[in-house]
């Protein structure tokens, strides 16, 4: 049994300027409600990052650095484990993924042109094609036994219809957590080669996976696969890292890589920082793995203890068990008639402030009923959650 120690902890997060307690009186219109919204972790940055970053602080010296050999060979040997075989001469440096997707579509979309997602799906996916004068074009994936899958004819019919030049994919899905399969992800990206369309893979999450299931990264499936194929990644979300704003892409193909590259001079992006290169190579090693695979016992935990919460007091709410990721969809349907009066009992007699599921589904409403939690909080915090909704049920009743 791995030691879940630190995961107990509660860090008093004060005087850090977290974005996550910041932001709760403007998102939620109080500052008293528990976060559990953005996906950042109350739990502790692994102590061996820490340590690197202190290493490095002794040296007096913080001036412009660049990425090593080391750093390049970290990322080889982390997306190895995936069956993913990365040369370090497709590897770029972006500051997170967010800004790798949307360099994407300046990279590879002109104005007016198409730029599919499938919703419900992370909020910014649906906002970077318009805030850049490109076209969101939605193929909702189908709810399907409690499961979403890829609607492979509404993506069809959009590519056809719709001038899509892009595709931006999470995988694993966010916010639902699903692991896509091999033979979802070719017949994806058969219709992407089809069309023209060039595929960005968010894999942030993709470290992530529980037992039973296995991530298969989007480029690695075949040749042509990798040639259409721009993956995004980072360490950010398994390492509790997102305030050292680290990503990078793995670009296979010369001719996207060359358009990358001339929308990353543009915006004088050039590579990471020092303490991000500091982190990221401590995080990839084997203590990295060794680290992941507790914090995943612990994520196992605390949704099988959401899970037996809902089952006992909240019945007609449905959990989507996460494949991947220490987010949970939550299905509240079947409790509100309207997605007011949900967010209202939420925030205004739980004081949870949980992520919006309307921003998750676009023009196509598939979020409206659904709430995102995010369960990479202490045990402690996830009692208190619980004890918070309890307490509003029996007022209520």
């Amino acid at each position: 049994m791995p030691d879940l120690t630190p995961f107990t902890q509660v860090y008093d997060r004060e005087g850090t300027a977290a974005e996550k307690y910041l932001l709760c009186k403007a998102l939620f219109g109080r500052d008293d409600v528990l976060p559990m919204w953005v996906a950042d972790m109350d739990l502790p940055t692994p102590d061996f990052i820490i340590e690197a970053l202190q290493q490095r602080l002794q040296h007096p010296l913080l001036g412009y650095t660049l990425a090593t050999d080391t750093t390049y060979r970290a990322i080889i040997d982390w997306q190895a484990q995936h069956g993913y075989s990365v040369k370090a001469s497709e590897i770029v440096f972006t500051h997170n993924v967010a800004n790798g997707f949307f360099m994407a579509v300046s990279a590879f979309t002109q104005p007016g042109d198409g730029v599919l997602v499938t919703p419900p799906v992370y909020p910014p996916f649906m906002q970077a094609p318009i805030l850049q004068g490109r076209q969101t074009v939605e193929a909702p994936l189908i709810l399907q036994n409690g499961s979403y899958q890829m609607d492979f004819a509404a993506m069809e019919q959009a590519m056809q219809q719709h001038n899509v030049k892009l595709m931006l994919l999470c995988n694993p899905q966010n916010p639902s957590g699903r692991v896509w399969q091999s033979d979802e992800l070719a017949q994806l990206v058969d219709l992407c080669i089809h069309y023209g369309v060039t595929l960005v893979s968010d894999e942030i999450h993709s470290d992530l996976v529980y037992p039973g299931y296995q991530h298969t990264p989007t480029a690695s499936l075949s040749e042509q696969a990798a040639q259409i194929t721009v993956t995004l990644s980072s360490p950010g979300k398994t390492f509790n890292l997102g305030g050292l704003q680290i990503g990078y892409a793995i670009i296979a193909n010369p001719q996207l890589k060359a358009a990358y590259l001339k929308v990353c001079q543009a915006n004088a992006i050039s590579g990471l920082n020092l303490f991000a290169l500091t982190a990221l190579q401590a995080a990839y090693s084997l203590a990295g793995k060794q680290w992941r695979d507790r914090l995943m016992a612990h994520f196992s935990r605390n949704i099988d203890r959401l899970e037996a919460f809902l089952g006992e007091h909240l019945p007609d709410v449905n959990l989507m068990r996460p494949q991947a990721s220490y987010l949970v969809w939550l299905d509240f349907r079947a409790r509100f008639e309207t997605h007011a009066a949900l967010k209202n009992w939420l925030v205004e007699s739980a004081k949870l402030g949980l992520s919006d599921g309307e921003s998750f589904g676009g023009e196509s409403g598939s979020g409206t009923g659904f709430m995102r939690i995010n369960l990479a909080v202490p045990t402690p915090v996830l009692e208190q959650a619980l004890h918070q909704l309890k307490s509003a049920l029996e007022r209520s009743a």
